[in-house]
């Protein structure tokens, strides 16, 4: 039984990043990205499974990643 204290209010809005952990099934995934679509059809917004974190552009670029 789910108790008043384990419901979470999610409010989506464009540019959201969820962050889920590394183990999360893709159907579990997928499941988040349909609830988050219900709530918020036209929403652009991502999904990221296991840990994000901010680099800066030195570390972007040691990692190939560069601007354009």
């Amino acid at each position: 039984m789910i108790t008043k204290d384990q419901v979470r209010k999610l409010s989506p809005r464009d540019g959201d990043v969820f962050v889920v952990p590394q183990n999360t099934s893709d159907e579990d995934a997928k499941a988040l990205v349909d609830a988050v679509r219900a709530a918020v059809p036209d929403i652009k917004a991502i999904l990221i499974r296991g840990d994000l974190e901010q680099l800066d552009e030195a570390a972007m670029n040691a990692a190939g990643w560069y601007r354009k």
